[in-house]
């Protein structure tokens, strides 16, 4: 009977344990935080570190065809699109001249 009533205890103790929240120390303060600015390098550049991949078609740069534009319409979205899976097509590449010249 003893045994029974202290696994109850270290079943509850263990339980309430595992329900309090841990802050990890090398998690990056959350956008909530309060503080607006962004992380920085040690040399004061916006620290970009992190996983990067080219699955999206949105350029890391603005084009300099939409400058000054805060907001694309759908139809120029659309439109950009389709030139760069046009521009980026390796198939429609010309071997004769190479590069991201297209085949006429």
């Amino acid at each position: 009977m003893k045994t029974s009533k202290w696994l109850r205890v270290l079943l509850t103790v263990a339980t309430i344990v595992a329900l309090i929240p841990v802050t990890v120390a090398g998690q990056a303060p959350s956008a909530t935080s309060g503080d607006p600015t962004p992380p920085l390098t040690t040399w004061g550049d916006p620290d970009l570190q992190g996983v990067w991949d080219f699955r999206t078609i949105t350029p890391m740069e603005r084009p300099s065809q939409f400058a000054g534009k805060e907001v694309l319409t759908d139809e120029e979205a659309a439109g950009f699109q389709r030139e760069e899976n046009r521009r980026l097509n390796r198939d429609l590449i010309d071997p004769e001249v190479g590069g991201l010249n297209y085949a006429p």
